[in-house]
Parts: C-alpha cells; structure tokens; sequence
C-alpha cells in the first residue's frame, strides 16, 4: 500500500472492515486492513488481522511479516521472531523478513544469529550498504572486530557517496583505540555528506581524547554540541572537559620529554598515532631490540621517556 494520509488510510481500513462483514473469508481484506492498521500505528488491531489472514491462508509469508511487525510494535519479541521464521520458512530469501529477524535478534542480543542473517541479506543484495553496515555494527557487538571493520569497509566500496560506512568505521575504530585512523574516516563521512558534520565533530573530539589532546576534543564536542544542543550526551560529555583540558595543559607545561624522538618517531606522533595507551608500554615492547637511551632500560615505559606527550596518561593513571 503506498504512503497515504491518516484520513485515507483510516477510510480504508473501514471498508476492508465492512469487507469482511460481508466476507468472513476475505483474504485480500484481512491482508490489506492490517497493513492499513500497521500505518496507522493500531498495532494490537493489525495483530488480528494478519492473524485472521494466516489462519485463512498459512502460507502467506507477507502476513506473517506483517504479524511480526505488529508484534515488535507491542514489545512482544519472542512473537516476532517466531512470525518472522514463520515467513522465512514459506520464503527463505525474502529480504525484508531476514533484516526484520536480524533487528529482533540483535535487540535480543543474540548476536551470533543477527550476523548469520545480515550474512545472508548481503548474499541477497550485494550492493544494499544497509546490510553491510548492519553486518559492521552486529560483528563490532559481538567484539567480532575484523569481520566488522570487514564488512563496513566493504560498505564503504559498495556506496561511495553514502557517509554512514564511514561514520561507523570512524567509531570502530574509536573503540579499537586506533583515533588517527577514526579520524580519517569520520572526515570521510563529512566530506562524503555534510548533514553528519555534528556526529563527525562527535567522534573526532572522541578520538582527540584518546590522544590526550583535550583541548582540541572539548573544542570537537562543543562545536558539535551548537549543532545539537539538545542532545544529552554530548552536554554530558562536556561537563567537566574544559576543565581537564586546563589542568592538562598546566601539567603539560611543567614537563620536559626525556628524549627527542622514540625509535626515530617523535614522541608526540607516536600518541597521536595510536592512543594514549600505548604511553604504558615499555621500550622493549615498543622497539624490540634497539638501544634504550641513555639513563633508560629497556623496561622503561613510554610515559618516563615521553611524559609531556603522554601526560594525560600519568594524569588518568595518578602518576601526575
């Protein structure tokens, strides 16, 4: 039924209604009165009527998709996803019905099988990005982080001009504490379409936290906070930014890098490169067998040899 007017619709309904007064048995009218009821959002309403349609017809796969539409309206998702296999027995590559399951089981939190069926959506569509993208954030819930970097890196090929590949990627990347990486990708996506610039400014100020570099992050979050003022977390992750950014810069400037540079890349480039994580790491982890400086061990860490650089680190750590 295509896109209509409250009032057309609630005609409808009517005479599909007075159809089946006439016709118990109406098929066409049960079918059409509960997608006319799911647009209306009389969700317990539509229930009857594809239930009415599949005790009439029980293989009509479009009615027990309708039912499971009715059912996850009403919360009842264990319904839903017992209707939408319902539909996918009668017809296993009907698309809507496997991203529709896969929404309920990703909701239900069981992972495993919301990726198995976004697998199957992209074998169906190969070149529907909402299941490559669907696919990334299912893999990135079950900490399946490659397959997810996978799969939003082939969304990314198979819609260039669309930003969400992108966005997503960006925000992977964010939690996998690669921040110059993030972001590269999420300017992508802002490049790619500047309706997302408030979440691309979002998760770049994300990223500059990583980095311990506070000031350019609490910059991020504000800017993007102007284009959404009503959006409470990014008020949330500004209250008390500023200040961290200020006593960050005061602590900053009461050190002095113990070394130029940390195996030939300056120690600034390095944390910027990665996270402030990898200010714990040791010399030897960070470059094998090469000669520590001098009045440095191959145990020192990262954060003596370079602690203006990884001052946020010392800060976190309660070693500043």
């Amino acid at each position: 039924m295509p896109s209509q007017t409250p009032q057309t619709l609630t005609r409808a309904e009517r005479l599909f209604s007075l159809g089946l007064e006439l016709n118990p048995r109406c098929s066409l009218c049960n079918s059409n009165r509960g997608d006319a009821l799911i647009r209306l959002e009389r969700h317990a309403e539509a229930e009857e009527a594809y239930r009415a349609q599949t005790a009439l017809l029980a293989r009509d796969n479009d009615a027990w998709f309708g039912l499971g539409v009715a059912l996850r309206a009403q919360k009842r998702n264990e319904e839903a996803m017992a209707a939408y296999a319902q539909a996918l027995d009668i017809e296993p590559d009907d698309y809507n019905a496997v991203l529709n399951l896969a929404i309920v089981l990703g909701e239900e939190k069981r992972y495993e099988e919301e990726a198995a069926l976004y697998s199957h959506a992209v074998a169906l569509r190969p070149n529907d990005v909402k299941a490559y993208i669907n696919l990334g954030i299912s893999y990135t819930s079950s900490d399946k982080f490659e397959e997810a970097e996978d799969a939003l890196r082939q969304a990314a090929i198979v819609a260039p001009g669309d930003a969400r590949p992108s966005l997503n990627l960006g925000r992977l990347l964010a939690k996998l504490s690669r921040p110059a990486e993030a972001i590269s990708a999420f300017y992508d996506a802002a490049l790619t379409d500047p309706e997302y610039f408030d979440q691309v400014k979002y998760g770049v100020g994300t990223a500059r936290a990583q980095q311990g570099r506070l000031s350019e992050a609490t910059e991020n979050f504000r800017s993007a906070h102007r284009m959404d003022p009503k959006n409470v977390k990014l008020a949330d992750s500004l209250s008390g930014m500023a200040e961290g950014a200020a006593k960050l810069e005061a602590k900053q400037a009461e050190l002095q890098d113990a070394v130029a540079d940390l195996c030939g890349t300056p120690c600034q480039q390095i944390v910027d490169g990665s996270s402030v994580a990898v200010c714990s790491i040791s010399w030897k982890d960070g470059c094998g067998d090469a000669t520590p400086p001098d009045g440095f061990s191959a145990d020192s860490a990262v954060h003596e040899l370079c602690p203006r650089s990884c001052a946020w680190f010392l800060m976190q750590s309660g070693k500043l």
